[in-house]
């Protein structure tokens, strides 16, 4: 067994990045991809229920739209306040700096 592999198998070691703090940075930017993912799924849910089939409806658009609808989604969280990443950051503990 290699010394690299070893190290990482010691429970001292294991336990040493357990205890790392992770930083509220990191966390807020995770919650805020939460908060994306969940308007993503909510508008490609709104786009599936249209009421009747578009004439160029194709593989391309679908591509497209859901491409659009991400980039849309990431946007929103960043502006739009939904308060999903705030109670994540709550749930986890994490102190927001103001």
């Amino acid at each position: 067994m290699s010394s690299i592999s070893s190290s990482m198998m010691d429970p001292a070691f294991a336990a040493n990045q357990f205890q790392q703090q992770t930083q509220p940075n990191d966390m807020r930017a995770a919650a805020e991809q939460f908060e994306a993912l969940f308007l993503q799924q909510m508008m490609a849910q709104a786009r599936k229920s249209s009421l009747s089939e578009d004439i160029f409806s194709n593989k391309g658009t679908e591509t497209y739209n859901n491409l659009l609808d991400q980039e849309r989604a990431t946007e929103l969280a960043k502006t739009l306040d939904l308060g999903i990443a705030e109670a994540l950051m709550r749930q986890f503990g994490v102190a927001e700096k103001e």
